[in-house]
C-alpha cells in the first residue's frame, strides 16, 4: 500500500509511518509549515507560520506546484490528511485529492474544535480523531489514541533536595499557562525548594531532555473554557513512559473514556496549587503515579495496536 501523511503533527504521522514501513508499505510524510515540535519528515516546505496577506496565492500555488507533482508521480492508495485538507474550506479534498486515492481526515485538535467541520472535510472517506472530546464535533469519526514512539529517555534522578516543576505549552492559552504560573509563583514564596521548568519554542528532542529531569510535568491547567481540549497531550504520555506524574486537565464529559490507573492528575486552576503541593510532599506517590503512567502508556498508546487500528481502517477503503 501507498500512503501519504500530509502534516506530522506530534509526530503522529512519523511514529504511524515508522509501523506501516515495518509491514511493507511505502509511506511519504509532507509537512506544509515550520514546526520545532516535529523531528521527521520527508519533504517539508517549511512555510512560515505567519505571513501577509499579499502572499497568500503565492504561497497556495508554492504548495500546489509540490503537492499535484508527488500526486502524479506516486500514485499513492490512501492520502492521510491530519487536521483536514490545505485551502481554505478543505476544498482540496473534493477537487483535489479525491481524485488521487481514498481519504482520511485525522482531526487533532483546535482546527474542528473552534470551526467545526469544513464543507470540504465532508467528502473524505474516513473520520478519525485523536482525543475523545472531538467526538463532540465529529460524532461519525472513530477515536484512535495518539502512538507515542519510545524516546529512549528516564527520569533523572538528581538527589539535590530541589523540586522541579516543567511546563512546555505549545500554546499559552489553551495549556492554561497563566494559573500555572500562578501556582508555581505561589508556591516559591513558602517553599525554597521549589523550581520552575518552562519550556517554549524549543525543538522536541531538547524538550524531552529539560523534563526528564523534572520530579512533576503540569500539561495543561483547566479553566472551564469550552475552546481547551480537556484531555491530555502527548507531553502527558512522553513524561509517563519515563515514570514522571502529569497534572492534566481532563473535563468531566470525557473522564469515561480514561481507563484507570493511569497516573494523571487531574487539576484545574482552582486545585493545581493543592495538588502541586501534596506531590511536592511525598516522593512515594509520585514513584506510584509515575509507575502508574508507564503501564497506562504502554498499554493504551502502544504504537503496533494503533497502527493496526488505523491500517484496518485502511483497508475497509480499498
Amino acid at each position: 500500500m501507498k500512503i501519504l501523511h500530509i502534516r506530522n503533527i506530534a509526530n503522529v504521522a512519523y511514529n504511524l509511518s515508522l509501523q506501516q514501513k515495518s509491514l511493507g508499505h511505502q509511506v511519504r510524510i509532507l509537512d506544509i509549515t515550520e514546526n520545532y515540535t516535529n523531528d521527521y519528515e520527508d519533504i517539508s516546505l517549511n512555510l512560515p507560520l505567519n505571513y501577509p496577506k499579499k502572499d497568500l496565492l503565492k504561497r497556495f500555488y508554492i504548495i500546489y506546484k509540490i503537492l499535484i507533482k508527488l500526486l502524479r508521480e506516486e500514485n499513492f492508495d490512501i492520502i492521510h490528511l491530519h487536521d483536514g485538507g490545505i485551502f481554505p474550506m478543505d476544498l482540496d479534498i473534493p477537487l483535489l485529492f479525491k481524485f488521487y486515492g481514498k481519504v482520511v481526515i485525522h482531526w487533532h485538535g483546535s482546527k474542528l474544535r473552534n470551526n467545526g467541520k469544513s464543507f470540504g472535510s465532508r467528502f473524505a472517506d474516513v473520520h478519525i480523531v485523536s482525543t475523545p472530546d472531538l467526538l463532540e464535533y465529529a460524532p461519525e469519526a472513530t477515536w484512535v489514541p495518539n502512538p507515542i514512539g519510545w524516546h529512549g529517555l528516564t527520569k533523572i534522578d538528581r538527589n539535590d533536595g530541589k523540586i522541579l516543576i516543567g511546563h512546555a505549552p505549545t500554546n499559552r492559552f489553551y495549556k492554561g499557562t497563566i494559573y500555572f504560573i500562578e501556582a508555581i509563583n505561589a508556591l516559591k514564596r513558602q517553599y525554597q525548594n521549589v523550581e520552575c521548568v518552562l519550556i517554549e519554542n524549543t525543538p522536541h528532542k531538547e524538550t524531552i531532555e529539560l523534563v526528564s529531569k523534572c520530579d512533576i510535568v503540569v500539561d495543561s491547567v483547566g479553566f472551564y473554557d469550552k475552546r481547551q481540549t480537556g484531555w491530555y497531550g502527548i507531553l502527558t504520555n512522553e513524561v509517563q513512559q519515563m515514570g514522571i506524574p502529569s497534572c492534566t486537565w481532563i473535563k468531566p464529559s470525557v473522564e469515561p473514556y480514561l481507563e484507570k490507573p493511569n497516573g494523571i492528575i487531574n487539576v484545574t486552576k482552582d486545585n493545581l496549587k493543592q495538588e502541586l503541593e501534596n506531590l511536592m510532599m511525598v516522593a512515594d506517590l509520585r514513584k506510584q503515579l509515575g509507575e502508574q503512567g508507564k503501564k497506562y502508556v504502554e498499554k493504551v498508546h502502544n504504537n503496533e495496536k494503533i497502527c493496526a487500528e488505523i491500517m484496518e481502517l485502511y483497508n475497509i477503503l480499498l
